[in-house]
């Protein structure tokens, strides 16, 4: 189990370090596109289209690596005053009530829409560049997939801590 539990953080891990290379992208093709916006007066259409795929791939790929990192928005008022312990059980509840059920629903929900985009060809309609939409949504539902995985690897150990009462590495 240690095994397989290290190979998803560190699939996470290493997936999370190279995004920032991607967010560096995404902040140049912003610039670019003001750039041609407002200086030139020439906006492009290709550009608004990578700049929101680009944000959505960004996206969909930290979210394993920030959940591996416990970097999440929390609200720590009550939580915070909790032993290990009692943060395991609490993390553990809601695991089961809301990251189950939302992030279980969004990756089976991604797997229909990329196979649907991969099965018809799916274009964007948003421009008349017409860029496929098959990779875009390959690449939301791989990071859904990780995330799903960093989920299932914090759940195996919260449910070791809160039943043995020490951390399981």
């Amino acid at each position: 189990m240690r095994r397989v539990l290290k190979t998803i953080d560190s699939t996470n891990e290493r997936l999370g370090l190279g995004l920032r290379y991607v967010a560096v992208f995404l902040m140049l093709v912003v610039c670019a596109e003001v750039v041609m916006r407002y200086v030139f007066n020439s906006p492009t259409s290709q550009l608004p289209v990578i700049q929101t795929w680009t944000g959505t791939a960004l996206y969909s790929l930290a979210f394993g690596y920030v959940m591996l990192h416990k970097a999440h928005v929390r609200v720590d008022v009550v939580y915070g005053r909790f032993s290990d312990r009692g943060k395991a059980i609490v993390d553990i509840i809601f695991w089961f009530v809301f990251f189950l059920p939302s992030v279980g629903f969004i990756t089976y929900s991604g797997f229909n829409w990329m196979v649907h985009a991969w099965a018809s060809h799916e274009r964007s309609m948003i421009t008349y560049w017409y860029p496929p939409m098959a990779p875009i949504r390959t690449i939301v539902f791989i990071g859904m997939v990780l995330f799903m995985l960093q989920g299932l690897a914090t759940l195996f150990r919260d449910i070791y801590l809160a039943s043995k009462g020490k951390s399981y590495d």
